[in-house]
């Protein structure tokens, strides 16, 4: 699932984002989830830091309350230093001022261009941003195989530390790896989330989550692997989730 967060208050243009980046992830038929932000609200910068997943930030300049460069400073300042933004304006003139400084900026759109030509351009180069290496890796019996994130359920811990056991959408897998060694390999990934020393799930698939039995539903997996500090972390997480 990718996010695609849009902070824009016309609606001409939202519906345009609508109509062209639907139709850009539908030919490649991967799945996208619009969150629409149409002005600026106390703590908006925090409740974006907590939809899980791949996120692309389109990001309009003269939005009321906060500008659209403002909230990429805060996005960046929280700790977001992966997830692609596009900037859209009708100012061309701060396309080269130091007002784009320091946000890691993916592009720069004026609303005067070509624009659908412009952001069909940028989001080819989003597509190789946000899928370079969107699988998880590891030798098994001998094989090397490539799991993709989206099929993964979670990892839980052996009894050996130095094993664990991957279980996805379609088996199970025992990885000659400790739970801590695969929680740095995934730690910048925002879909996987520790819920516990022995436990890593993948919260872009969790189907359900029992709050009063403690218990997380993937598949055809049930577990009870949640401390309750992560569990109330989790539930603000997945406040955002379908």
């Amino acid at each position: 699932m990718i996010n695609i967060i849009i902070y824009e208050d016309e609606e001409k243009m939202q519906s345009f984002y609508q109509e062209t980046i639907s139709l850009f992830f539908k030919e490649r038929k991967q799945k996208i989830k619009f969150y629409w932000f149409h002005h600026y609200t106390n703590g908006l910068e925090k409740t974006i830091n907590l939809i899980p997943g791949k996120k692309i930030f389109i990001l309009d300049i003269d939005v009321p309350g906060k500008s659209g460069l403002d909230l990429a400073r805060m996005i960046r300042k929280l700790g977001d230093w992966v997830s692609p933004l596009i900037i859209v304006t009708g100012y061309e003139y701060l396309k080269n001022t130091s007002y784009t400084n320091k946000i890691l900026m993916l592009d720069f759109i004026t609303k005067n261009e070509n624009i659908k030509k412009r952001l069909w351009e940028t989001l080819e180069v989003v597509s190789t941003i946000i899928h370079p290496n969107d699988s998880y890796t590891f030798q098994y019996n001998g094989n090397l195989y490539h799991i993709p994130y989206e099929d993964i359920l979670y990892f839980e811990k052996n009894l050996n530390d130095n094993y664990t056991s991957l279980f996805t959408k379609s088996g199970s897998y025992q990885l000659k790896e400790s739970i801590v060694h695969i929680e740095r390999k995934l730690e910048n990934h925002p879909s996987f989330f520790k819920t516990h020393r022995s436990c890593i799930v993948n919260i872009d698939n969790i189907e359900r989550f029992d709050d009063e039995n403690n218990m997380i539903c993937l598949g055809k997996y049930t577990i009870k692997l949640l401390t309750k500090q992560k569990k109330e972390l989790l539930k603000q997480k997945l406040k955002h989730i379908k």
